[in-house]
């Protein structure tokens, strides 16, 4: 049973992939600067016998069917054994890894079923879910996202920091404006949070220089009270339009709204999440 912290904690979601020692980093960051402590988690995925055997079994005589069926039996039973220690030295890396950036209070769940639906459940109680764009079974698709990073996305109900592979510190934060209720949230947090203090913020807007547009933005910014914030509004398609703030203001992470449950949002706003998601070169944290 994993220990429950006031004031919740840090759910960061590890697996075998490239994006792993960047989970623990980012982490690390907001642990540091909301004062609170890191859940460390990974999921051995259930196995489908049969899809995994290929029903090997049905190809062969009735003679080596027997020996066969032990033999793979056998190699389950080895490759979860292997599966288990594999995990449990990535999470002691992971504690090791952590404790070094002055982070004492973490904890390491190790659990076996489906990642989605123990993601979900873990979330619970933490304050926001860091995870990989891809995971390990997805490193050779490179400018896609997982499929279940996008699920995971979908079904949160938190704050989701969907990492890059290469931490370097968040000093400049670009937030997608749009004047909608998750867009709000995020400029909520990044006027308040710890998360944010002393970064460089950049409100920018995709749309027409409109009375109403810049009305918005500039309601936006009175958020932060004396923080200097600088306002961009352009029109274009949105993941371009913020793809060309993050290179020109050299930000180091967007954050945005996420998948609305509207279906017309959906549409509209969906696929945007998604393109940013895989396409934007720095992480990003995505607000429902």
């Amino acid at each position: 049973m994993t220990e429950q912290r006031q004031g919740g904690h840090i759910l960061a979601c590890i697996d075998a992939s490239e994006y792993a020692t960047s989970v623990i980093d980012n982490a690390a960051y907001a642990a540091e600067r909301l004062g609170v402590g890191v859940e460390v988690l990974h999921v051995i995925q259930r196995a489908d016998a049969v899809a995994r055997r290929r029903d090997l079994s049905g190809a062969v005589g009735l003679g080596a069917k027997s020996a066969l069926m032990s033999e793979l039996t056998e190699l389950e039973a080895a490759e979860a054994k292997l599966a288990r220690r594999r995990g449990e030295l990535m999470l002691a890396d992971a504690k090791l890894r952590l404790t070094e950036q002055g982070i004492t209070d973490v904890t390491l769940t190790h659990r076996h079923g489906g990642i989605i639906e123990t993601i979900i459940e873990r979330e619970a109680d933490a304050r926001i879910v860091v995870m990989g764009k891809r995971g390990a079974s997805a490193d050779f698709a490179h400018g896609h996202i997982g499929s279940k990073v996008e699920r995971i996305v979908r079904a949160s109900e938190k704050p989701v920091f969907v990492v890059s592979k290469t931490y370097r510190g968040i000093r400049r934060i670009v937030i997608a404006y749009d004047g909608g209720e998750m867009a709000a949230r995020a400029a909520e947090l990044a006027a308040t949070s710890p998360l944010t203090e002393g970064c460089a913020i950049y409100l920018v807007m995709c749309g027409r220089s409109t009375d109403e547009n810049r009305a918005m933005l500039d309601a936006a910014a009175a958020r932060f009270d004396k923080r200097e914030v600088k306002i961009r509004l352009q029109a274009g398609k949105t993941e371009t339009v913020i793809a060309q703030a993050v290179e020109d203001f050299a930000a180091d992470l967007v954050l945005m709204g996420a998948y609305s449950h509207a279906p017309l949002r959906t549409l509209l706003v969906g696929s945007t999440t998604s393109t940013m998601m895989r396409t934007c070169k720095v992480p990003v944290l995505l607000f429902r």
